[in-house]
């Protein structure tokens, strides 16, 4: 049992990229503190999966970050305050990576991982801390990586993706602090997640070639109490800063 209990009941949130990995574990946590959660992906399996594990509590809407219209998330939140009131929060997961090395890499592939890392948690944020969807106070997380502080071979787009997210942050934090809205960004380090396999997949590698830091590889839940944490209101007086969940990755550098 966590030492650790977080009450949410009555709060209402938004977590994108939410179909697998640490944006799942999210939902999930969410929804099992009492909160209600939208959860935003690709993939409409996926999603349905992720909501029959608490179906009062999880709403699903399918939105590719990549391509989606300030209608499409406008229409998407608009019909979930509807339902239950302004949200309290957001909660940005949505990325991808791939193989960019500086001499050879795909174009597409370079502005895919962007468009998913960046600009789509830069649209989102612009949706999402309106006044008419969020309420004062609301906090709001995206996921860094240690990749921006680190980088990593064949990672230079998205090493510069996530480091381009913590520079956003620091900005955003300011512009959205009239209402006492607040943002941070967390950079988790070596993760057991499909994106990451599906990285030592493109370098041609096992997890066990990853080094490892003072506590090994870590999962999902060992990040997700640091969202739950910045989210509620005993972060209140915390914004505009990266923290980093990495088992010691970065310290064993």
């Amino acid at each position: 049992m966590s030492e650790v209990v977080f009450n949410y009941i009555g709060k209402n949130f938004i977590v994108v990229g939410a179909s697998s990995g640490m944006g799942k574990q999210t939902a999930m946590e969410l929804a099992q503190a009492g909160a209600h959660v939208l959860a935003i992906a690709r993939s409409d399996k996926r999603l349905s999966s992720l909501q029959a594990i608490a179906p009062n509590l999880i709403d699903t809407a399918v939105i590719d970050v990549t391509t989606a219209s300030d209608e499409q998330w406008e229409q998407t939140i608009r019909l979930f305050i509807e339902k239950y009131g302004k949200i309290d929060g957001a909660v940005y997961t949505a990325g991808t990576t791939g193989t960019t090395p500086l001499r050879l890499h795909d174009g597409a592939d370079a502005r895919n991982i962007m468009e998913t890392g960046f600009w789509g948690a830069m649209k989102c944020l612009e949706i999402v801390t309106k006044k008419k969807y969020s309420k004062e106070g609301s906090s709001f997380v995206v996921f860094s990586s240690t990749a921006a502080y680190l980088g990593g071979k064949g990672m230079l787009v998205y090493s510069g993706t996530k480091a381009a997210v913590q520079a956003a942050v620091h900005s955003v934090a300011k512009e959205i602090a009239g209402r006492k809205l607040r943002i941070n960004s967390i950079s988790p380090g070596w993760v057991k997640t499909e994106m990451t396999g599906n990285y030592l997949d493109h370098m041609g590698q096992s997890s066990q070639e990853i080094e490892d830091g003072c506590f090994g590889k870590g999962n999902p839940e060992d990040v997700t109490g640091m969202v739950l944490f910045l989210l509620s209101n005993r972060a209140r007086w915390i914004t505009g800063v990266d923290f980093i969940v990495d088992g010691g990755f970065m310290y064993g550098k």
